[in-house]
């Protein structure tokens, strides 16, 4: 099973940023540790870097920043379902806040200011006699799309843990989102649908093997059901406007 781009691509985002924290958290430890030895000890304690150990899915759930432990859940679920799916992460050194500069990080360089585009930039061209005229954007499906066999995988360990949290129906939606962010889903993925039912879809798309996964929980007299459901990618169209098979 092909692991997701999307996946692959932000695990790979953090993971690197958080190496290079922790490279750099290392260095100030041992830096710190040597000052009182002699100065060659203390040169070659600040020099080395050893590699960081990487750290499970599992381990990193307990992190303070939420997207860490959102990713941390997504490559544990994922590696449970299918070995190998989503790559480690490394571990993080401990600061109060993972998005501050890094000590020796060049400001990120601003944007070139763009030229001045020639008078004639507001006229559209002519099109070529031979070639036909632009026809109309397809439009976005808004079907819902098959799960893989990993994502239902995955679906089914996200919907067991998020049943397991609401012993009793939850009183409201304040309640039911607070108790889905308590679980690691970003709020921003948290999404209420319309209608007189208290339901909210969570969006993982970007976080599932996959690239489809998105859950609907709705509350019940005694707790809250969880129906997994794949959302189609092209265009990114919004969660709530997926429709479902049942709805049909």
């Amino acid at each position: 099973m092909p692991t997701s781009k999307r996946l692959l691509r932000s695990l790979a985002l953090t993971a690197a940023a958080l190496g290079a924290l922790t490279l750099t958290a290392c260095g100030t430890q041992n830096a710190g540790a040597a000052r009182g030895a002699a100065e060659p000890a203390a040169a070659a304690a600040v020099t080395a870097s050893p590699s960081p150990r990487m750290l499970s899915g599992k381990e990193l759930e307990r992190h303070p920043d939420p997207v860490v432990r959102a990713e941390a859940l997504a490559v544990r679920l994922a590696n449970t379902c299918a070995p190998g799916t989503a790559m480690e992460l490394p571990p993080l050194p401990e600061v109060a806040n993972v998005a501050e500069t890094v000590p020796g990080t060049p400001p990120a360089a601003e944007p070139p200011t763009p030229a001045e585009p020639p008078a004639s930039a507001g006229v559209p061209a002519d099109l070529p006699p031979d070639l036909p005229p632009p026809g109309p954007e397809a439009p976005v499906s808004l079907d819902e799309v098959p799960l893989t066999d990993v994502d239902r995988c995955v679906a089914d360990a996200h919907a067991d843990r998020i049943r397991a949290a609401f012993a009793t129906a939850p009183d409201g939606e304040a309640a039911l989102r607070k108790t889905l962010t308590g679980l690691d889903y970003l709020p921003e993925t948290v999404h209420r649908m319309p209608g007189d039912a208290l339901t909210v879809r969570i969006d993982l798309r970007e976080l599932s093997p996959g690239d489809s996964l998105a859950l609907e929980v709705t509350a019940t007299g005694t707790g809250v059901r969880v129906d997994a459901f794949g959302a189609p990618t092209a265009d990114t169209p919004e969660i709530t406007q997926i429709r479902r098979e049942q709805d049909a």
